[in-house]
Formats: structure tokens, sequence, C-alpha cells
């Protein structure tokens, strides 16, 4: 009886815990509650477990889950939704558009993933649908008009070229505005300005942004600055961007095919002479053909892609190539570890007229008034000219190749539902040859030398070589007791860059070589940096009722450009937010229709901009003489060399109106920089060169305002329009005894830093007509700045029927001034603007240098950057096409501006590699040209 007894105990045991065990297949099909489309890459998560799958291009998944379990939906966009399977062993769920930022989950800034309820800073995000409305070529055109707190100027017309970015303001003098930028988690080149020794055809500034690979971009994150310490707090000060490539989908296997085909032509709107145009603008061609596949399993996904693109511009010399291509994968390894990594390469070749600053500019020449009064030409005259400057383009040799591969692995383990470690590491390799090949022929055809001469054509052949290694660790811990919810992490990061160039000058080459050997002469240059940065970060975000929410971290930051005597750097954060639209008196006292979303929060972070290389060193200088070598102190070296530390303290708010159908951010921010780097003058008895030094202050200080409508929100029809505001207050408080000193432009007119003034403001003579006919003439006088402190975006997008999509982007700038250059030059060849200058002032003048205000002009604008039509095929033709469409889109095609020239190309003025480039003058550089593009894209 009592083995019986025994028995049955054992059986009931096993009945028990198989029962508790029980487990089911669920599969199921998760589409848009708002489209009925079938929604790929959505994370579905069995609640309280790492057990997860991802939906396929169809929308399909396939889960083993326990009995009685719940399943979690979250899509980038789309609000999260629980489903109890309950006995079923299908489901379709609807996942609804996420009208409310403040459950958006990223990754910037809290490394592994968080809602951006939790976070106390701005943080902007552009997802896949609206990278895709509007083709574009480089990184900068994709984020144009997109990111409202960011101001993105295209800089040149010429390839290889990229925007000037930036947001709040100029927080050093040592380096130029650019962020940060991430790709899959690595660290990249973002040099964005000419190399050390890059070759100097007047001016146009080759940039490392201009040729990061495209392929696959699935979201894009900015953080304008300030609070992006914690994680990012070497070298962040300008902001961080982050780029995230596609994954691939499991399931069913996957093809697309893209095919974009344009015109391009030069943009017209600022020429002094139309005939500049007729001799040298020509419309282009562009083609772009791209291939994706993708596909996989439920525990391993992959996605390649691919293009390749070719123009030959708006004139009759520029030509580029680009080939970029990526593969990205993703593996389940285990129930617990998962490993994604990614491999692109990209390879640009383009060629390049002479630019700006140099007698062989023909641009330039014939804007700047060398050949007189292009108006007043004869047809005869004109085509004469024309067949001269086609000579010397045909002439014109000046190439650039790049060739750059990026390597990225990221490793996820979960140790539980709770804990998850997050491992980093990549590479960013780039390397560019440029080359200038100044032959006898082409130097005659310029008439610098006579017919017959033989002896002195060059080649300048510049070498770049950049490399960087980062990498990052970050452990997640995430609980909750009670009312109380937690997001611990704790995390390291290190980045290694080292840049190594090389430059060769030969003269005297021989007439047809195109070999530095075959020279009389040959003179060499290197250039030679590393820098080492790494830093250990914690960050606590403690949350109360999921509404109240107070974010703490520390990072400790070292850098081997730091003096011995500075060790580790500390750089706090701390911020909060609160949900008041979720509290009941809220919600008693508004309605919640009326007034659905109001965020307030507050933050305060340190972030730093790390010296040059070396600079903290004793180093000295061997240069050759009579055969041998003399030595030379060359920097002093500093001890207590360390970054500029950029304290920001913030306060915002994010609001919605009418169930979230209107949305507005208000956020006032304040950024000190203290110790500011800046070089004081030696004691001269010391006999030693100056010294960089942590002496200065720089203050920025403004307002970020966004808005977003939804104009119409129905079945047939959506319309949404969005615009920001944003304004900067920029002051060089203290330049430690610096005295004033120049960062571009002219002796008689340049771009200068003193205290009391905003970064690189115009310096000049300034001439004032009294009411007397009498001039006054202040020297060294406040021309204008050449940051416009007022900038924003704009765009509306309307679809009908889910199928036709219309939308505009564009955006402005006010404040700002500009020289034109263009008419100094023509000044000197009697061909000045007429009326720029009063009678009273030329009579007056004891020299042009007492005219330099009269060139100065206020640079407003707005400007369309996109206009696109596309219309989604999926569907037709019995079915047969799946995710395609056509589309039409005009890049550049509208401006609307103040001054006689091209606000956006008044140049970088940046006179060292990476260093400050407040522009400001415009000088015989092109427009970005306008492209009229048509796109086709097919899936399978």
């Amino acid at each position: 009886m009592k083995s019986n007894a025994t028995l049955f105990s054992v059986l009931l045991l096993m009945l028990f815990s198989f029962t508790g065990f029980a487990q089911q297949t669920v599969s199921g099909i998760v589409k848009s509650a708002e489209t009925g489309e079938p929604l790929p890459s959505v994370l579905v998560t069995e609640k309280g477990t790492d057990n997860a799958v991802s939906t396929n291009i169809d929308g399909a998944f396939d889960i083993t889950v326990s009995s009685n379990a719940t399943l979690v939906f979250k899509l980038f966009g789309s609000s999260e939704k629980e489903v109890a399977v309950g006995n079923n062993d299908f489901l379709v769920v609807e996942l609804e558009p996420n009208t409310s930022e403040l459950d958006e989950v990223v990754v910037t800034g809290q490394g592994i993933g968080i809602n951006k309820r939790r976070i106390s800073t701005t943080i902007q995000s552009i997802d896949s649908k609206e990278i895709e409305r509007v083709p574009s070529v480089q990184l900068d055109q994709l984020i144009q008009s997109k990111l409202p707190n960011a101001q993105i100027r295209l800089s040149s017309g010429q390839p290889g070229t990229a925007s000037i970015i930036r947001s709040r303001g100029p927080v050093s003098a040592l380096i130029n505005t650019t962020p940060v930028i991430f790709i899959d988690g690595v660290r990249v080149d973002n040099l964005n300005s000419n190399p050390e020794l890059g070759i100097a055809t007047g001016g146009a500034q080759s940039s490392a942004i201009a040729d990061i690979p495209m392929e696959s971009i699935d979201r894009i994150e900015y953080i304008p600055g300030g609070a992006a310490t914690t994680l990012y707090g070497a070298d962040a000060a300008n902001g961080v961007l982050q780029i995230f490539t596609k994954r691939g989908n499991g399931g069913e296997n996957n093809v697309n095919f893209e095919v974009q085909l344009g015109a391009i032509s030069g943009t017209r709107d600022f020429l002094r002479f139309q005939r500049t145009g007729d001799i040298l603008y020509e419309p282009g061609f562009m083609q772009q053909y791209r291939l994706g596949f993708g596909g996989g399993t439920r525990n391993f996904n992959y996605q390649f892609s691919g293009s390749l693109y070719q123009d030959d511009s708006f004139n009759d010399l520029n030509t580029q190539v680009r080939r970029n291509m990526r593969l990205s994968i993703f593996s389940q390894v285990t129930t617990r570890l998962s490993y994604s990594g990614s491999v692109a390469y990209s390879n640009l070749e383009f060629n390049r007229d002479y630019n700006a600053n140099t007698a062989f500019a023909r641009f330039g020449n014939l804007e700047g008034g060398q050949y007189g009064d292009l108006d007043a030409y004869t047809q005869a005259e004109t085509d004469a000219l024309q067949e001269q400057l086609q000579l010397e383009g045909e002439l014109t040799d000046i190439t650039e190749k790049i060739n750059r591969f990026q390597f990225s692995n990221n490793f996820r383990y979960n140790f539980s539902s709770n804990l998850a470690a997050s491992f980093d590491l990549g590479l960013d390799y780039r390397n560019s040859v440029q080359r200038e090949v100044a032959t006898n022929a082409m130097q005659i055809a310029k008439g610098f030398f006579p017919d017959g001469t033989t002896d002195q054509g060059y080649i300048i052949d510049s070498d770049r070589n950049f490399a960087v290694v980062s990498g990052n660790l970050n452990l997640q811990h995430n609980a909750t007791a009670g009312d109380f919810s937690f997001v611990t992490l704790v995390g390291g990061q290190f980045f290694r860059e080292q840049d190594i160039q090389q430059a060769i000058t030969a003269l005297q080459v021989t007439d047809g070589s195109i070999s530095i050997n075959n020279s009389a002469s040959q003179q060499a240059e290197d250039f030679y940096s590393v820098l080492t940065s790494y830093g250990v970060y914690v960050n606590e975000n403690l949350g109360y009722k999921d509404k109240l929410f107070l974010d703490l971290g520390l990072r400790l930051d070292g850098n081997s450009a730091f003096g011995e005597s500075v060790g580790l750097i500390p750089l706090p954060k701390v911020g909060g937010s609160y949900i008041l639209s979720e509290e009941e008196f809220f919600r008693n006292t508004f309605d919640q229709k009326t007034w659905s979303t109001f965020k307030l929060r507050a933050n305060y972070g340190e972030a730093s901009v790390f010296p040059r290389a070396f600079a903290n060193e004793l180093t000295f200088a061997a240069a050759p003489y009579l055969g041998g070598s003399t030595f030379d102190f060359q920097n002093p070296g500093n001890d207590e060399l360390q970054s500029e530390i950029a304290k920001t303290w913030e306060v915002g708010a994010d609001m919605g109106f009418w169930d979230n159908r209107v949305r507005a951010g208000v956020t006032y921010y304040n950024t000190t920089t203290e110790g500011a780097l800046f070089t004081p003058p030696a004691n001269p008895s010391s006999g030693q060169r100056s010294q960089l030094q942590n002496v200065g202050e720089i203050s920025n200080k403004g307002w970020e305002v966004n808005l977003g409508v939804d104009v119409l929100r129905s079945e047939m029809h959506r319309l949404t329009a969005n615009v920001s505001y944003n304004y900067n207050e920029n002051l060089v408080v203290s330049t430690g005894g610096t005295p004033e000193f120049a960062v571009g432009g002219f002796t008689f007119l340049g771009a200068f830093v003193k205290e009391g003034q905003p970064l690189g403001y115009l310096r000049g003579t300034k001439g004032t007509v009294n009411d007397d006919g009498t001039v006054d003439f202040e020297q060294n006088a406040f021309l204008g700045t050449t940051f416009a402190p007022t900038f924003g975006t704009f765009s509306l997008v309307y679809t009908y029927n889910n199928k036709l999509t219309v939308s505009m982007a564009g955006d402005y700038q006010y404040g700002g001034q500009g020289v034109n250059v263009d008419d100094v030059l023509r000044y000197f060849g009697g061909i000045n603007d007429e009326g720029r200058i009063p009678d009273e002032a030329l009579a007056e003048a004891g020299s042009f240098f007492d005219l330099a205000g009269y060139w100065v002009e206020d640079a407003n604008y707005v400007k369309i950057r996109n206009i696109a039509v596309s219309y989604d095929l999926s569907g037709m033709f019995d079915g047969r096409l799946e995710r395609s469409s056509i589309g039409i889109s005009l890049i550049n095609p509208l401006n609307f501006v103040s001054s006689s020239f091209d606000p956006d190309v008044t140049g970088a003025g940046i006179d060292a590699q990476g260093g400050f480039g407040g522009g400001g003058f415009a000088f015989g550089t092109e427009s970005a040209p306008r492209m009229y593009v048509l796109t086709l894209k097919f899936g399978l």
C-alpha cells in the first residue's frame, strides 16, 4: 500500500512538473493598425524571459513559449503591445503608430537602450521611412533638414566636400563644430577639413564625412552636446551622431533593387555674371544602382547591400564614382548570447577644379573679374573665352582616391531578463591619396609661362592613412521595487586614433611624365599623430511610478595628450524628468485628448574637447643646414594640459496636444567652456615658444524650439508639418591673456578671436557716411558674426491612401554675416558691384582697407533643400510587385537669400587640420548643384 502511494505521488509530481513546463508553439502576423501592412523586424518576446524572435519581411513570426505566456511586441516608431497567448496557436497583432515620443526607445546616451521618457535630455532620431524618402549620396545630405536642432550647410559644389555641421554654437577655438560620429557603435573618422598635408587647390575642403558608407542605414540618433557626457565624454562637446544599420530579418529571403537616374545642373542663382554659367556649366547625368538582399532563420539573419554611383557633375571637368557595400549579420548564438556584426567598404574617386584662392581657378577668375565685365562681352568674345577655359579644364589634373573599410562587432549576453552586457569592438580605416599634376602645358595655357617652357611642371602627392580602433563595454541592470524602477549602467570605453600622412612635391617634371621620379628635385614632408582616449563610467536612472525620473552619472576620462600631472578627469551628470500628464491631478484638470503629454526635464552635464596629439610634450625640431642638422626647441610642453570642459545645464519641456496631433518641445541651454585652449605669448626672456594652455572661457547659451503638427490624420489622408527654431548666443569670455588672433580671412578683413566678441567674428574698418557728407572710418571694428545666431528647419509630408507621398524640406538662418570676396577682387578690376560703396567713402578712403565693411553682407536665407513625390507600387500587377515604388526628387530647387552670394559656400576657413572653422567668406566657390532624380525600387 505504501509503495502504491509512493508511486502515485511520483506520478502526480511528474504530471505537475510536465504541466508547469508545458510548452506550445505560437505563430502569427504583425500588422500596422494604421495601414494594415505587415511589419517586419518587430521584436516578439515572451514576457519575463530572454526568449525572443523577430518578424520576417512578411510580418510573420514563430515562437515556442510556455503555457499561459504573454508576448510583448516592440517596434521602433510603434507603441509597445502585450498579448496573452492563452490557448491560441495563431495570433494577428496590430501595432498602433507611436504618436508620443516618450515611449520611443533610443540608444545614444544610455548604452543598450532606454525609453525616452526616462531621459532628461533632448535626443533626436531619424527613422528608416525618413531616410528612404529622399535619395542622398552622402551623410550630410541625408540628415540635412531632418535634425531640427542641427544646421547642415553645404560648403561647396565640388566633389569630396561636405557640410559644416553646427548645433549649439562653437564651444572651442581649437576645433570645428563637427560632432563625434559612430556607426554600429564604432567611432569613425569625422575630419571635416583638409588634412595637414593635403594639396592646396584654393581652399576646397576635402572631408571624411563625404565618403562614410551610406548603405543599409536603419536609423540615426543625434544628441546636440553637453549631456552626452556619461557614455561619450571624450571629445563629445559638439554632440554625438549615431548611425545604426539594418540587420536583416528571419524567414523568407528577400531581394531589393533600386535605380536612380537624374540630371544635374549648375545653380546660377548667385552668379554675378550669367555668362560664367554659360562658359563653364554643362548639364550632367547621375546614375546610381543599389542591390540588397537578406533573410535568414529564427536564429540567424543577414543583410547585404551594395551601390554604384557615377556622375559627370554640372561642369566640363568634375566627375566622381562611388562604390559602397556592407554586409551585416545577426546570430542568436545561444538563448543568452547574441552577436551582430558588419563589414563595409567604400571607394570614392573624383577629380576637382582649382578653387577660390589660387590664380589657376577658372570659376573664381570669372566671378572675380579677372576677365573684365563678362556682361559686356560679345558672343564671339564669349565663345573664345569658353574655348580657352575648356582647354585649361582639359589640362587640369587634380584627383583624389579614397578607400575606406569599417568593421563592427557587438556581443550581447543576457545574464537574466534584467541583466545584460554589451560589448562593441570595431575599426574604421581610411586611406586617401590626393594628386595634383601641373604640366608645362597647363601652366602655359593659363598664361603663367610663355610657349616653349619645358621646366616648370610639378607634381604633388599627398597620402593620408587614418585608423581608429574603438571599443566599449556596457553592463545594464533593470530592477523594480514597488513603485520604483532602476536602470543601472556601468561601463568603459576606449579609442585609439592614428593619423599618418606623407606629401611629396616633385619640381621640374619632364614633359609628358606623371611620375615624381622624372623630376629634377623632390621635397618630402610627413605628419604623424596618435591619440588614445579611455574612460569608465557609471549611470543610474531611477524612476518612480514610471513618471518621475532621476538620472545620475559620472565618467572618468583619460587621454594621451594630457599632461603627466593630470590623470583622470571627472565628468559628472545629473538630470531629472517629470511626466506631469500622467498625474491624476493633471488628468482631472485637463482633458487628456486636449492636452495629451506634458514632460518637464532638466539636466547638467560636462563634456570635453581634448588637445591635439603631443601638445603636452616637450619637443624639438631638427632642420637641415649645410648638409647637417640644426636643432631648435619646438614645443615647451605642459604637464598640466588637459581637455577643455564644456559645462552645460539645460531645462525644457515636451508637450503633446489633441491626442498628440500637435507636438512641441522647448529647451533652454547654457554652456560654459572652462579651461578653453589658447596660446598666450611666452615670456620673451624665457627664449621659449608659446605653449597651448587651459586658460580661456567661452559661453554659448540659447533656445531650441520644435513643433510638429498632424494637420490631417485620417484613413485616406495624412499631412504632417514640422518646424524648428534655434537661437544661440556665443561669446569669448576670456582668452587668458592671449592677444586677439585671426582664424580665417585676410589681413584687411578677417575672422578673429577676441575677448568680449563671438568666436570668429568679422573684423575690419567700418565706414560711416555722416549727414554732412564726411566719412568716419573706425579701425578694427566689429563687422558681424560668421555663425548665424538664428537657424532652423521646416518640412511638410503628405500621404494619400498610404500610397502617394509628397514631401518638402528646407532650412533657414538669420543674423549672420559674410564677406563677398569676389566683389573685392572685382573692385581691383574696376567692376565693383553698383551701389555697394558710397561715392563719399570712395573719395575719402586712404586705401581699399578703409572699405572693408562695405563688402560684409547679411547672410540670411530660406532654402528648400528637397521636394519629393513617390508612389507605392506594392500589390500592383496581380500582386507581383512587392516593396516597390517610383519617385521623383528635386534637390536644392529653391533659394531665397538676402546676400549677393550663396551663404552656404562661405568657406570653412580652417587653417589647421580639424581646426576652428567659422566660414564667412564667399570666395570663388560653386554652389551645390540642382539635381532632378527619378527613383525606381523593386522588391522580390
